[in-house]
Parts: C-alpha cells; structure tokens; sequence
C-alpha cells in the first residue's frame, strides 16, 4: 500500500488505529513500572563443635546435624515473610519474585523421592536494589544465627556448640535487569509495534467496509 494511500485510509479508518493505540499504551504503563532486580544467593552451613562443617570431614557424622538444620529452617520461616519455593531447586528470580527472600533445607533426592543429607541452609534474596538484597541477606544470616544460638541454649547445650559459615563470605549481587534505559527500549519497541498494529487494523477495517459495499452493490443488481 502506497504512503499516499495509506494516509487516506488512516483519515477514513482513524477509530480503529486509536482504539489499538489506546490499548498499546494502556500496556506501556507494565512497562514503565517494571523495576530493577537484583539477587543473590548464599550457604549457611551448619558446623560440628570441632569447628569443620560436618561434611568436610571424612567419615563424620553428618545426620545428627541434618535434623538440627530443620530446626532452624523452620523457626526461620515460622511467622515470617520468607516465600515457600515449591521447586527444591529453583530459584526466587527464575520463578518471577521481584521483593523476598527464602531460606530452604537442600534436597538432594529426585525428582520424586526427597533426601536431606547436607546440614546447610539455602538462602536466597531478590529485591530492587544491591543495597537492599545486602541488607537482608544480612538480616537473614543474623536471623539463622540468632535461632541456632537459641536452640541449643533451650536444649541446655554448653560448652561446645554448633556453629554457622556462610558460603561464600561476600556472596555476589546479580542485576536481574528493569533499569531506565532498559524501560525506554522497552516502551520504544512497545510503541513501534502498537503503531505497527494499529496501521494493520486500520487497513483491515477498510478492506471489509469496502468488500462489503462491492457485494451489496453486486446483491442489488
């Protein structure tokens, strides 16, 4: 179709490109909200009294620590905002979480039978700033620490404890994406197609009308 053309079309036709205009930037409102995402993600594992994570040591005990890190897992989570992950090994980004956090005992059983062998507590945190997903995976840490210490002082424990490492030490922030440039290419692109849609309708519409005139004229005949 020629631009001379097409123009008239848009003139004769304008409702429908506007209603899909109109629908185009009812959409980039989405678009323009997205925020930055950021996430990351640590091991606290659990460590026997002779101060090596259990499972470092060759020929160690580690069941008697698998179940203590339940413990803990579930006074964690118990009354908290933590998010339940249903896949033992997804994660909060890939499963579309932009503000939480989750801490989960590691399954490492099948798909269809569960095991727990490691004494070590998975923790992950998605949110809209680096400084934010730092702060609570602080938060969080101190959190696993606080209820380890609480647990074995409520079971009369003293002298040696069981402690906690965070693995690694400064764990890495990853940007997950949502930052103004991205949102301008986002809108960009966004509006680019709608217009694109909307000449497409327009000349649809035209189409129609006129086929629609040539069988009634044909009909009267």
């Amino acid at each position: 179709m020629m631009p001379k053309t097409l123009l008239q079309v848009l003139r004769r036709r304008w409702y429908a490109a506007v209603a899909v205009l109109l629908i185009g930037f009812a959409g980039l409102g989405a678009i323009r909200s997205l925020d930055p995402v950021y996430w990351t993600q640590a091991e606290v594992s659990f460590v026997a009294p002779s101060g090596e994570p259990a499972y470092w040591i060759p020929g160690g005990d580690v069941a008697s620590l698998v179940p203590f890190a339940a413990l803990v897992e579930r006074r964690v989570n118990d009354n908290s905002d933590s998010v339940d992950l249903v896949l033992s090994r997804g994660t909060l980004y890939g499963a579309g979480v932009k503000h939480g956090y989750s801490v989960t005992l590691p399954n490492t059983g099948g798909q269809w039978t569960k095991s727990f062998s490691r004494p070590v507590l998975a923790v992950q945190v998605v949110d809209s700033s680096a400084e934010r997903v730092n702060e609570v995976l602080s938060a969080v840490i101190k959190r696993i620490q606080e209820e380890s210490a609480a647990l074995q002082k409520e079971t009369d424990v003293h002298g040696a404890l069981i402690t906690t490492v965070t693995t690694p030490s400064s764990p890495e922030i990853i940007f997950g994406g949502g930052t103004p440039t991205d949102r301008i290419k986002g809108a960009s692109a966004w509006l680019a197609l709608a217009g694109a849609v909307a000449v497409a309708v327009a000349a649809t519409v035209e189409r129609q009308i006129v086929r629609r005139s040539v069988l009634r004229r044909g009909a009267g005949q």
